[in-house]
């Protein structure tokens, strides 16, 4: 009897192995599944790209309500899986999750002169930054007197006292085509470059060419939200209704002028990286700083739905070329390059100071220059024109900004916080702002 006990033991022991090990599993499965949460694609039609950044090619596209699997997330970029399993990456400011929906069509002005943006939804919670009277805010929803903001790429709050909402401030208007009015329509005109021609009238469609900025086509007819149109060959092809500016005569249509802020592309440029660290402060380098900077200053932008592209996001070295062409390629509107200075005399100056190369870059340098004087932290030292690369090579309008002096005492302490680096990034979305008003 003793043996026949012993014998089944082991049988027992292997059993209870067998189902903690199940269970264990069951658990792992669980929690990866947890990790990749579905995502709703908020935005009309969004780019899915083969890596994490507007670099990278377009392998496909996904419409507004679809829905993807979230793998994992960097550099503000999501990596997802598409219903046919295909691996991509989407912009995480076209998707809508638990904290951010950027594409929402509410926007916020804020009334009060000066206002405290705050971590939470009361008057004793931090204080993430400041606000000045007439700055846009891309608002996600209220509660018990207190209004839920977009800034600077984070979720925050500002008093319902102290902000304006508009319903419809940045919704995107489609062109609709009724039937009579199709045949007076003569040309297309493609509003921005990388603009695909298909196969037939869906996003799911082959690609049979990629248009450049301002390119016209020949109407032929409209199916749906798309637009069959004749290429220079002779092929045709069809193209998507909210992408394009429409023609009733038998000019080309103009390229369609950015008149604010969210119609935008801006390029944000952070000095130095890698291998190149720029000026030297006691406790910390130039190429950090700008970096941080820089993507402070792009998530501000960002919230005012403008399309902004940084030429480094990490600690990457850049050739002066590289950037340049980054900016030419993507046709930005403006380019802005950061920058912190240091002299051969320590405190021998302070500030800030905006140069310029091109008389088409004094108009941008001007407007920056004069915020900078009435609302920086630290004293303006006017514009100047400077004989820089990333200047002198940029075919659109271009500024590089000397933010603060690493070799001056003052400077040193002030430039690397967060709030000197927020009031430069409110600073530069309001010139912005000021900039693209027709």
């Amino acid at each position: 009897m003793e043996n026949k006990l012993t014998l089944k033991k082991p049988k027992k022991i292997v059993s209870l192995l067998l189902i903690a090990l199940f269970i264990g599993l069951t658990a792992f499965a669980t929690v990866v599944l947890a990790n990749q949460g579905t995502i709703k694609v908020d935005a009309s039609v969004v780019n899915v790209r083969t890596g994490p950044g507007l670099s990278y090619d377009i392998m496909t596209q996904v419409t507004g309500g679809e829905k993807v699997t979230m793998l994992s997330e960097e550099n503000e970029w999501y990596k997802v899986r598409l219903s046919n399993d295909q691996i991509g990456w989407i912009a995480s400011w076209l998707i809508e999750n638990t904290e951010v929906s950027a594409a929402t069509n509410k926007m916020g002005i804020v009334t009060g002169q000066e206002v405290n943006i705050r971590t939470e939804s009361n008057i004793n919670s931090d204080i993430l930054g400041k606000v000045t009277n007439g700055t846009e805010l891309t608002v996600l929803f209220q509660q018990e007197g207190w209004t839920q903001v977009q800034y600077n790429g984070q979720v925050a709050w500002i008093s319902s006292d102290l902000i304006e909402i508009s319903e419809t401030a940045t919704e995107t208007t489609t062109v609709a085509v009724a039937k009579d009015d199709s045949a007076t329509i003569q040309t297309v005109t493609t509003r921005s470059a990388g603009t695909n021609i298909r196969n037939s009238a869906s996003i799911s469609s082959s690609v049979v060419e990629t248009a450049e900025k301002g390119e016209s086509f020949n109407y032929l007819s409209t199916e749906g939200d798309w637009y069959q149109v004749e290429l220079p060959d002779g092929q045709t092809g069809y193209v998507a209704n909210w992408v394009v500016d429409l023609s009733a005569d038998q000019t080309p249509a103009p390229t369609a002028s950015v008149t604010s802020l969210a119609e935008a592309t801006i390029v944000i440029d952070a000095g130095h990286g890698g291998n190149d660290p720029g000026a030297l402060a006691n406790t910390f380098l130039e190429k950090e700083v700008t970096l941080s900077t820089a993507k402070l200053v792009a998530n501000r932008l960002r919230d005012a739905g403008a399309n902004v592209i940084l030429t480094r996001s990490d600690d990457e070295f850049l050739s002066l070329d590289e950037r340049t062409v980054i900016s030419n390629q993507s046709n930005a509107d403006v380019f802005i390059s950061l920058h912190y200075d240091s002299t051969e005399t320590a405190n021998e100056i302070s500030g800030t100071t905006t140069y310029y190369y091109h008389d088409k870059d004094i108009p941008l340098a001007e407007i920056i220059s004069t915020n900078f004087q009435q609302n920086g932290i630290l004293p303006n030292n006017d514009i100047r024109f400077g004989d820089f690369y990333v200047t002198r090579e940029n075919t659109q309008a271009a500024i590089l900004i000397e933010l603060g002096y690493l070799n001056n005492d003052v400077d040193q302490l002030t430039v690397n916080s967060s709030t000197y680096q927020s009031s430069v990034s409110e600073i530069i979305y309001q010139s912005l702002n000021q900039y693209f008003i027709p």
